[in-house]
């Protein structure tokens, strides 16, 4: 059904107070802002009235005090540090004149003379002289004295309980079917290597027979040892004598007798050993027995 509007009261718009067309602000009706009263605002925001405060700045006085203050808590931290430096250092020096009057009681009980000597010095002067006479001790005892010092030990290799103990020797190297013995003739024990050859090991074998000797440092020795050949002047035989590793001696074909062979040496320099060594060593495939016995060294 179609509506029909033609029997309603047409509307007809009230009178507006605006402008019918905006040209800018001026035409917009100005708002008036109330102004407040004088009796309403604070005193310190009067016109005029308002002064900002200064910034602050501390007083030169607290300045001082402040410096004061630190200066007084170093120095206070120094002198505690000051202090137990100090008690450190006491307990050292109460430790090193119990050590000294110790000493010199020691020294008292061996010599009365040398008691009222000692006594009667300052502590200080006590402790050094206390250290002065340990280091005259020392260096004369550790100085080496070939004299003195016997160079080789069991040179007839008679210590050993057993038949293989020949200590303080040993043996560095030994090539199979090669073996050694302390064996005794005639009453004296004597070292036996026998070195035996076959084609299963090589045309040689060989012993080494060692000992670290005693010695002082460049110090020139005399050395000798007896040896024996069986069977003797083999051309494939050979004993050979060797001091830190230097030949010193090369003996070939033996006797089938005891010889005693001489010679001389110098010690190295940079210690208180040195390495005396024979080599026991048949070549081409021979057999051979070798002896040796009575081995001294001693001080040119």
């Amino acid at each position: 059904m179609a509506r029909d509007d033609g029997d309603l009261p047409e509307a007809v718009p009230a009178a507006s107070t605006l402008p019918q067309t905006y040209q800018g602000d001026h035409d917009l009706p100005q708002v008036v802002e109330t102004t407040t009263p004088q009796k309403w605002r604070h005193p310190q925001f009067v016109e005029g009235s308002y002064t900002p405060s200064p910034p602050f700045i501390p007083p030169l006085e607290d300045k001082k005090i402040l410096g004061l203050r630190r200066t007084t808590f170093f120095l206070s931290l120094a002198l505690a540090v000051l202090i137990v430096f100090g008690i450190a250092l006491g307990a050292g020096l109460g430790v090193g004149l119990r050590k000294g009057d110790n000493n010199s009681s020691s020294n008292a009980n061996s010599s009365g003379a040398q008691t009222s000597s000692i006594t009667s010095l300052p502590p200080s002067t006590s402790a050094s002289t206390t250290s002065t006479t340990s280091s005259t001790t020392t260096s004369t005892t550790t100085a080496c004295n070939p004299l003195r010092t016997a160079a080789v030990t069991n040179g007839g290799f008679e210590a050993g309980v057993e038949a293989s103990d020949i200590r303080p020797w040993y043996i560095p190297d030994l090539v199979a079917p090669a073996t050694y013995e302390i064996l005794n003739v005639n009453g004296s024990n004597v070292f036996h290597a026998i070195c035996n050859s076959d084609l299963e090991h090589g045309a040689y074998t060989k012993i080494k027979l060692a000992q670290e000797l005693r010695t002082c440092p460049d110090t020139d020795y005399n050395f000798q040892f007896s040896y024996n050949f069986l069977p003797g002047r083999n051309q494939n035989a050979y004993i050979v004598f060797f001091i830190d590793g230097e030949e010193i001696a090369n003996i070939r074909a033996g006797p089938n007798d005891w010889v005693t062979h001489r010679g001389n040496f110098t010690s190295q320099r940079g210690g208180n050993s040195t390495l005396l060594q024979v080599d026991f060593a048949p070549v081409a495939f021979d057999s051979q027995e070798f002896f040796v016995d009575d081995f001294e060294v001693t001080p040119a």
